[in-house]
C-alpha cells in the first residue's frame, strides 16, 4: 500500500477512534457509569482498522464482552480469594468464548480489570456499562464504514454511498474471504 492511502487511513481511524472516545466520555456524564474501558478501547481498534475479521463480528464483540464480565462478576461474588477468583474466571472465560463461538480477544481482558477495580461494586455496575459500550462500538463502526470505507460493518460489498449514485464494482468472490482494509 502505498504511504499516502495508508497516511489517508490511519487518519481516518485516528479521527474516528477520537470521536469515538469522546462519544463515550460524554455518554460516561449522561449515564453516570463508565462506558469505556482498555478492553473496550482494544475492541474499537480491531472494528476501524479489522472489520471483517472473524473476531470483530459483533456477535463476539457483545457476546464476548458480556460472557467475561458476567463470569467474573459470578466470580467476585463466590470465590472469595481473588487470585484464584480472577484465575478461575480467565480460563472459564477463554474457554466459555471458545464453546460459544463468541471468542473476542480484548474481552479476555475483562477479568483482569474487573478483578483489579475492586470487588464494592454491584453487578450491574460492571454489565450495563460493557453492554452500552459495546453496543456503541458496534453501532459506530457501522457508521464509519459505511461513511468512510464504503462498506456495511462487519461483511459485504461496497455499498452504494449516498453522495455518490453510481453502483460500486462487486469484488470476486476469492477477495470477499480475506479481511478488508479501509482502502479496499
Amino acid at each position: 500500500m502505498h504511504f499516502k492511502h495508508r497516511l489517508r487511513d490511519a487518519t481516518l481511524a485516528g479521527t474516528a477512534a477520537f470521536v469515538a472516545v469522546i462519544c463515550l466520555s460524554y455518554l460516561k456524564d449522561w449515564t453516570h457509569f463508565m462506558v469505556l474501558s482498555a478492553p473496550l478501547g482494544a475492541t474499537l481498534v480491531l472494528l476501524l482498522l479489522l472489520p471483517s475479521a472473524p473476531l470483530s463480528r459483533p456477535k463476539h464483540v457483545i457476546l464476548g464482552h458480556l460472557l467475561t464480565t458476567c463470569i467474573s462478576v459470578a466470580g467476585l461474588a463466590f470465590i472469595p480469594d481473588p487470585t484464584l477468583g480472577l484465575a478461575i474466571c480467565f480460563g472459564l472465560s477463554i474457554t466459555l468464548m471458545v464453546l460459544t463461538d463468541t471468542l473476542h480477544p480484548p474481552a479476555g481482558a475483562n477479568p483482569v480489570l474487573i478483578y483489579l477495580s475492586g470487588a464494592h461494586l454491584t453487578p450491574l455496575d460492571f454489565i450495563l456499562p460493557t453492554l452500552a459500550g459495546t453496543l456503541f462500538m458496534v453501532g459506530f463502526a457501522s457508521m464509519y464504514h459505511y461513511i468512510f470505507t464504503h462498506r456495511r460493518y462487519p461483511f459485504g460489498p461496497k455499498v452504494t454511498h449516498p453522495k455518490n449514485h453510481a453502483v460500486k464494482d462487486q469484488q470476486p468472490a476469492e477477495q470477499e474471504s480475506r479481511p478488508a482494509s479501509i482502502t479496499d
